[in-house]
């Protein structure tokens, strides 16, 4: 009988959608670039999500429930994110910047996955990246995929958000440690000029 009250307990208002904002935090210690301050990029993100929800809460015994969602579009929230990095290293930013960087995403959701004495929560980000000049000649592609996790006793919309800002943290790292991708910024800069 204990069981039957211990499992409902542990899925957390699952037929109650959810709504969370995701919170990007900025790489640390980041220097700006020299001459960063002369290339100005335009960032241009598609969500091709095939759903709006970021995810599902599950019940005690791992059946998919209430819908989670972004407080703000994904498209938004990922130029944000690379906007912020970008300015951090001195770049500027603005519509009608020489260089373009345009992102797609392909994938960003959460999955509960529950465990035996705590749950996970996991979350995927896929996006392909690519960096141009004024003109449209392509100067960088790259195609990312990072995941993002958190220990997770409950399927909440909360839970769900920490994964996914994780997995976006990820994403972006691996975008901005790349050096080919610093060098195709400074090169688009200058064959827009």
């Amino acid at each position: 009988m204990a069981t039957l009250i211990i499992v409902p307990a542990l899925s957390g208002c699952a037929i109650t959608t959810a709504t969370t904002p995701l919170t990007y935090q900025p790489q640390k210690s980041v220097a700006a670039l020299p001459d960063a301050k002369n290339v100005v990029v335009h960032v241009v993100v598609k969500n091709e999500k095939k759903h709006k929800r970021i995810g599902r809460k599950e019940n005690g015994l791992g059946m998919s429930m209430a819908s989670i969602y972004a407080k703000e579009p994904i498209s938004k929230t990922v130029q944000d994110a690379i906007q912020k990095e970008l300015v951090a290293r001195g770049f500027g930013t603005g519509n009608g910047g020489p260089v373009i960087l345009n992102a797609t995403v392909k994938e960003f959701h959460n999955t509960f996955h529950i465990g035996v004495i705590e749950g996970e929560a996991v979350a995927r980000l896929s996006m392909v990246v690519a960096v141009m000049t004024k003109g449209g000649k392509e100067v960088f592609f790259k195609d990312i995929t990072a995941t993002g996790k958190t220990g997770s006793m409950i399927s909440s919309g909360n839970n769900a958000g920490i994964a996914m800002d994780r997995a976006l943290h990820a994403g972006i790292k691996t975008l901005f440690d790349d050096p080919a991708f610093m060098q195709a910024l400074f090169t688009a800069g200058k064959e827009s000029q």
